[in-house]
């Protein structure tokens, strides 16, 4: 009896193996998750960065599979040899310059700023995709002597990111000083994707280094593994940095540094010391869950520029810290008076001045020790013991 075959089982018989059809996922993957960035009214200069980023790891996926795979690999090299490569040496050089270009885009930093000698490092970028192209003619895609140019692209990759981890790292520290509330604009779940770009982009440069000293079965392992990771990280990218919108005077209202904001403000006036403190005591003005630097500069008449450096100098807070530790204090009050006790916790930092549960639990702890349950717990021993002692 004659067994006809499936298109399906051509295709996973003698085409595609199960590890190919998981690196092609990530091709179409990213033509999934660049559409709607591009098709949005209000696309950003952020939008195209990482449009263009996810074109690199779906282009190279494919590039990767037609290059490999046993079936359209020999057929590829018949057709192209050694054109077939160049593809993936481009792709790979570009995808560190527009990883960067995002993270420089949606924090609002500017490249010259970010980078002194930028035109320098475009250079160098273009230098090692032409030496790793110069070394493929010379000795083809698989030659032990190709290897050092596409370590160098991988490479620069590699300090790419690294730079674009410590744009969001200053990032980080700078929202703190602007604002009191982090939940909606801090950047942890783009800092943990570019993390994991880069260490994939680690893999690859060890998987060069390998190969160049002839170590080729490892090479191929690690090479193979690193091309998965993407699957993912691309997805957490795209998901969570829709739900940031952010403008370089968002984040610094205002960006020009003086000897103040350096140096602080280390001897205010006594005036200005009842001030601030009525504010916080009085006012409570830390209970807007959105106050922000400005608002505070607003209130006090005063530029953001010296408040933030009376805030690092006098205090030696940040305006995150400063105005938390106030919320806290807030919380601890509302927990240890006995008219709250049917008040709930949630009822309780919202009334504080935070938006997020999370952000509270944390700082309380920080500051206290235990939790708010649990702070609450020895509050309530606290005042049933103080009832007894005065019933005796």
């Amino acid at each position: 009896m004659s067994h006809s075959v499936g298109l399906d089982e051509i295709v996973f018989s003698y085409i595609f193996n199960l590890y190919d059809f998981l690196v092609l996922t990530i091709t179409m993957l990213a033509v999934l998750l660049i559409l709607p960035l591009l098709l949005k009214d209000d696309v950003k200069k952020s939008d195209w960065m990482l449009s263009g980023f996810l074109f690199t790891q779906g282009a190279a996926a494919l590039s990767t599979v037609l290059i490999y795979n046993e079936t359209l690999g020999p057929i590829m090299h018949d057709l192209f040899y050694p054109y077939h490569t160049i593809p993936k040496i481009g792709l790979i050089g570009l995808q560190g310059f527009l990883v960067l270009g995002y993270c420089l885009a949606i924090t609002g930093e500017p490249i010259r700023k970010t980078i002194k000698g930028s035109g320098l490092v475009l250079g160098l970028g273009i230098f090692n995709t032409a030496l790793s192209i110069g070394l493929l003619f010379q000795f083809g895609p698989f030659n032990k002597m190709y290897f050092p140019g596409i370590a160098l692209v991988q490479l620069q990759s590699v300090i790419l990111g690294i730079i674009a981890i410590n744009i969001l790292w200053r990032y980080d520290r700078k929202i703190r000083h602007n604002y009191s509330n982090l939940g909606t604009i801090k950047l942890t779940w783009l800092n943990y994707s570019i993390v994991g770009f880069t260490l994939v982009w680690v893999l690859s440069f060890v998987a060069c280094v390998c190969g160049l000293l002839g170590l080729y079965h490892l090479s191929k392992s690690i090479g193979t593994f690193a091309n998965l990771p993407p699957l993912l990280l691309m997805s957490a990218m795209v998901v969570y940095s829709q739900s940031v919108s952010l403008t370089r005077n968002m984040v610094d209202p205002d960006e020009k540094e003086t000897s103040e904001t350096k140096n602080g403000e280390s001897t205010p006036s006594a005036e200005l010391q009842l001030q601030i403190e009525d504010l916080m005591q009085r006012v409570k003005i830390y209970q807007d869950p959105e106050l922000r630097l400005d608002g505070l500069a607003d209130s006090m008449n005063m530029s953001p520029r010296r408040v933030s450096g009376l805030l690092n100098g006098f205090y030696q807070k940040s305006f995150y810290d400063f105005i938390n530790e106030f919320r806290v204090k807030d919380a601890q009050q509302q927990l240890s008076d006995p008219k709250n006790l049917n008040k709930s916790i949630q009822r309780i930092f919202e009334d504080a001045g935070f938006n997020s549960k999370t952000t509270f639990n944390t700082l309380f702890k920080k500051v206290t020790g235990s939790t708010p349950s649990e702070f609450r717990k020895q509050m309530d021993r606290h005042q049933n013991s103080q009832t007894k002692i005065n019933t005796i």
